[in-house]
């Protein structure tokens, strides 16, 4: 019975009749329980059809598609009440003058055709009709305006973040490579570990994380890699400590935490006592990423760049993934420079 309603009411056509039909039986019970008289006031409410049904459809394909849709408000609504006049004074009253009144109310004494009261009286009955079908398309076209905002939000954001992702994986693959080509001219023995070490982060990088979010191990691992892939290249030239806690898997969106680790090595593998240490930790579903790195002079400009890529991109990145969930911050002074980086991450269905 559901079944063969929903493929009935498919019809644009049947679902007008049965509107008309279900209105117009509707007032003819409203109106017929004063004299019980529901034949007469059937035949009453058919009289007010045209009227209603200009006023109704000439607002849905006229006035609706002309004024409302392109924002012209002001212009709609004088353009209904225009309408609703015309359907009111130049339909509905000469119809009740010449027709219903000598039919059915003969002793009717009616005040007259143009006056006030039933003028008004003529206008409210007409606009009833059309509050519900206005009603539900001016519902359908926001909702169908606020549906059509949220998808072009998101293309916009994808966009944005694809961008935003790109951008960081060319300046990361070119730093590496430099390294791998400066461990080659020396011909050190640990050309070949970087090589691997290479070759596993841009597997990570072109296979692992093309999708919105990774597994966060695996965003720790590729972490792990490029730590272990500048250790090679520094020796014993640099003091670098890597110490991460986590508790489970969490979500995270891929090349998020580098630039910051990408920075530290930047600015920090300078000097004779040059150090980095980097500290994650992840509880709760909450991320503390603390990476400090020592200083062999102040920064003049510590928040230009993270990583090559600029801080204003690594901050626009974080505000469009985790909107209110993230803070950055950034504490320098003469020594040291240290980022801070928390985020509240989703949780998966279950821990992978």
């Amino acid at each position: 019975m559901q079944f063969l309603l929903q493929q009935i009411l498919k019809y644009r056509l049947v679902r007008h009749v049965l509107y008309w039909v279900g209105i117009t039986l509707f007032f003819t019970v409203a109106w017929g329980t004063h004299d019980h008289d529901y034949w007469r006031s059937l035949s009453i409410q058919a009289f007010g059809l045209p009227a209603r049904m200009v006023l109704v459809y000439g607002s849905l394909y006229v006035l609706i598609p002309r004024f409302f849709i392109p924002k012209k408000f002001f212009i709609f609504s004088l353009a209904y009440f225009s309408l609703l006049l015309l359907a009111g004074v130049g339909i509905q009253r000469p119809i009740i003058w010449f027709y219903v009144e000598p039919l059915y109310f003969p002793t009717w004494n009616s005040a007259g055709f143009f006056t006030v009261t039933e003028i008004t009286n003529t206008l409210l009955d007409i606009n009833n009709a059309a509050i519900f079908p206005l009603g539900y398309t001016f519902f359908k076209h926001y909702f169908l305006a606020q549906q059509k905002a949220l998808q072009l939000e998101k293309e916009r954001l994808r966009a944005e973040l694809d961008r935003l992702k790109h951008q960081i994986q060319p300046h990361f693959l070119f730093n590496n490579l430099n390294s791998l080509y400066s461990l080659v001219i020396k011909k050190s023995d640990q050309a070949p570990k970087t090589l691997l070490k290479l070759s596993q982060l841009m597997r990570y990088m072109l296979y692992e994380a093309d999708g919105d979010e990774v597994p966060l191990s695996k965003e720790i691992a590729y972490l792990q890699n490029y730590v272990d892939l500048e250790r090679l290249r520094f020796e014993e030239n640099v003091d670098i400590s890597l110490n991460i806690e986590q508790d489970r898997d969490y979500p995270i969106a891929p090349f998020l935490l580098m630039p910051f680790v990408e920075n530290a090595f930047k600015h920090g593998t300078k000097g004779k006592q040059a150090w980095i240490v980097i500290h994650l930790m992840v509880q709760n579903a909450q991320l503390i990423l603390k990476v400090e790195n020592g200083l062999v002079a102040p920064q003049n400009q510590p928040l230009a760049t993270v990583g090559g890529i600029g801080f204003a991109n690594v901050q626009q990145r974080l505000d469009l993934l985790y909107p209110k969930r993230h803070t950055l911050k950034v504490h320098e002074d003469e020594l040291s420079y240290e980022v801070i980086l928390k985020i509240q991450l989703p949780i998966y269905e279950q821990a992978h």
